[in-house]
């Protein structure tokens, strides 16, 4: 598993956005004993955040000069955030709840990837589609079966192709342009399951 850390996503947000999130940080840190050698005094960040406050305001009406002080004291804000940021990191040690308390936000876990049922593909030609499933435990059999959507006949009318003992299967000859739905189902020892859940898919 990978190891949760601060994201230090507060790097890329707009400076008006960074200043409350800053502020909440600080709250958060001056109410908590979890953290109790900041890097950086609680008296030292307020100050910081109280001039990088008075920079923004200061740089509303776009003057040059303003907006170059501002840039400087977000520079000092961030730079402070950074430390802490680290700081924050190595006493959570991995631990998501006390990155949470600290104020910023933790990383999450990566999302397994889970391969589809069924997936429909674009075949090496027109008007033809590649199937492509996950292998069933004990399966020894698929069954294939596609309707043509929107089609006067193709009210619970499906139409089995063939069937095959591998995971991939290509069908042909259908009309470009169309939308069609696919659907298998897989033989056993124990019989033949049930369909799965359709995919449509526009045919080119």
């Amino acid at each position: 598993m990978r190891r949760i850390k601060v994201v230090f996503d507060f790097m890329i947000y707009p400076v008006v956005e960074k200043l409350p999130f800053y502020r909440n940080i600080y709250i958060h840190l001056s109410d908590t004993s979890l953290f109790p050698n900041l890097p950086v005094p609680l008296a030292t960040i307020k100050t910081v955040l109280d001039d990088f406050e008075s920079a923004l305001l200061a740089a509303k009406d776009g003057a040059h000069s303003a907006i170059a002080i501002r840039n400087d004291k977000e520079a000092a804000a961030d730079e402070v955030f950074r430390e802490l940021a680290t700081y924050v990191n190595k006493v959570a040690n991995g631990d998501e709840t006390i990155i949470i308390q600290s104020g910023f936000h933790a990383s999450k876990q990566p999302t397994p990837y889970q391969k589809p049922e069924l997936a429909v593909y674009d075949g090496a030609h027109s008007g033809s589609v590649i199937l492509k499933i996950k292998a069933i435990q004990a399966a020894v059999a698929y069954i294939w079966q596609y309707v043509q959507e929107g089609s006067p006949n193709s009210a619970s009318v499906w139409i089995t192709v063939d069937s095959s003992t591998v995971t991939t299967f290509q069908i042909d000859n259908l009309t470009p342009g169309l939308i069609y739905s696919f659907r298998f189902a897989s033989i056993s020892s124990e019989g033949t399951s049930d369909f799965c859940t359709p995919v449509s898919k526009i045919v080119i």
